[in-house]
Parts: structure tokens; C-alpha cells; sequence
């Protein structure tokens, strides 16, 4: 049972919890939205999906070769309304579609306190979990309070798969999942070819591209660089080109423009 393999049992075993299949989306940074996650999230009525997603962390780029820390990672994302609370229990049930029972299996749901990366970026939490099945972590489980600094009319649920750590925890499956070239060349480019003084120009350019996106209303493309931002900024941190308070005022930057997106959007939904 390969990554595939198991990213179609997962969104079969969600779309029979009533979590329609929505188009996969191509690459965010690690701890993004996609486009359908973020706005669906805002919106009046309670949102469900099941998405595939592309997730680039260039942090793991030190650890090439590694594939318990993929720079591209393959990834089903999940969200949900969850007023019983069940959000883990329904975790470990999709577990199990994996074969991965968790009573022969050391399965752990670990809670992380605080900002959780790009994530505060665009939402802010009421809880957080790292799901590990022996010791490697799998996904995780949170609940939202806000996205985009706008309280939301209810508190979803997102659940995050990592996909080729489950292949490699699944059973029958130990050690076959291995790096690809494009984890190969995104780790080359991140550590030695990239230009800092262009990296650091094309999050400004971006930036300003959306502030000139929300200024006409259109949300959409707006957030588009936001997303970019993200990338780029996490991809120049990897690269150690930005001091603490450098990479505070950028992240503050970002997180405002999310905020106006997600204002932009709600004033339009409303009017």
C-alpha cells in the first residue's frame, strides 16, 4: 500500500462522514491554507471537504534524503464541524482503514501549545495535536478559533495526513517510501542556488500585488500572494538570510494581509 493507495482509502473513508472530494490544490508552505480551506472556513454555512494538497518545507531541505522529512510532502487535508468533540476518535478510525490498529500500534495524540508556524500566520487555534503512531508523526488534529483575525460562527475541525509517513508506518510497507527527484532538486535550490536579495524582493513584490488585489476587492487572487509570501518567506528563513526581529516584521506583514483578505471576503459575502 503505497502513498496513493492510502490517500484514496482516507478520502473514501471522509466523504462517508460527509466530507466531499474537492479538486486537489498544487503546493503551499507548510502550515498553509489552500484557497477552498481558508475562504470555506469564513463562510456562513459550515464547511466540509477532503482535499488533496502539496506542501513545500524548505527547513527539511537540511535532511535530504530523509523520508521522514520530505521537503515536498504529499498530503490529504480534511475540515470539518465538530461540536461532539470526536475529531481525534475520528482520526484513529481512519486509522484503521490503513491498517494501522491502534492496539497493536503506539498511537498518540500530543498537544502543542502557542504559535504553530505559518499556521499563525493565517488562523489562530483552539487546540492542537501531533498524532504519532511509533514515534513518527503522521498528521495532526486542531480546532479553529479565528482565520484571517475573523471569528468564526463555528469552530471547525482540520485534519492534516502526512502521506508518506503513513506509507512508511503502514503495515507491509516499512522502508519502501523513498525521496523523489523533485524533493532532490527543491533541496539543491533551497541550499545552494537560490538568490537571498531576489528572494527577499519577490516577497515584497508579492505583498504589494496583493494589497493592489484587495484594494479592487478581489479577494481571491489576493490571497494567491499571500501564499506565495509564505513559501518565499519560509524558503529564505530555511536559507538562515533573516534575524529574529527581520522575520517578525515579515510575518506581521503576511499576517495582515491575510487579515485583509479574510475581511474583504466576509464584507462581500455580507453585502
Amino acid at each position: 500500500m503505497d502513498s496513493q493507495e492510502i490517500a484514496l482509502r482516507l478520502q473514501k473513508f471522509w466523504r462517508e462522514e460527509g466530507c466531499p472530494i474537492i479538486p486537489p490544490y498544487g503546493s503551499i508552505a507548510v502550515g498553509g491554507f489552500t484557497p477552498a480551506m481558508f475562504f470555506g472556513a469564513l463562510g456562513p454555512e459550515p464547511w466540509r471537504a477532503s482535499q488533496a494538497v502539496t506542501v513545500i518545507n524548505s527547513p527539511m531541505a537540511f535532511y535530504d534524503g530523509d523520508p521522514l522529512r520530505p521537503i515536498v510532502d504529499y498530503r490529504i487535508q480534511v475540515a470539518w464541524p465538530d461540536p461532539s468533540g470526536e475529531a481525534r476518535g475520528k482520526f484513529v478510525e481512519s486509522l484503521r482503514t490503513l491498517g494501522i490498529d491502534p492496539r497493536d500500534r503506539d498511537v498518540r495524540f500530543v498537544a502543542r501549545n502557542g504559535r504553530v508556524g505559518n499556521l499563525s500566520c493565517l488562523a489562530e487555534c483552539a487546540a492542537y495535536w501531533r498524532v504519532m503512531v511509533d514515534g513518527i508523526e503522521v498528521g495532526s488534529v486542531f480546532h479553529l478559533r479565528r482565520v484571517g483575525g475573523v471569528d468564526l460562527n463555528y469552530v471547525p475541525v482540520v485534519v492534516d495526513y502526512c502521506l508518506g509517513r503513513l506509507a512508511i508506518v503502514a503495515a507491509a510497507y516499512a522502508g519502501k517510501e523513498t525521496p523523489t527527484e523533485r524533493d532532490r532538486q527543491m533541496s539543491v535550490y533551497v541550499l545552494n542556488k537560490s538568490n537571498a536579495e531576489l528572494t527577499g524582493s519577490l516577497i515584497s513584490l508579492h505583498a504589494d500585488e496583493c494589497e493592489e488585489a484587495l484594494a479592487k476587492g478581489l479577494f481571491f487572487p489576493a490571497y494567491d500572494h499571500v501564499l506565495a509570501c509564505l513559501y518565499l518567506l519560509e524558503m529564505h528563513d530555511a536559507m538562515g538570510y533573516l534575524n529574529a526581529r527581520e522575520h517578525a516584521v515579515q510575518t506581521a506583514r503576511i499576517s495582515d494581509l491575510a487579515k485583509g483578505c479574510a475581511s474583504t471576503y466576509v464584507e462581500a459575502a455580507n453585502a
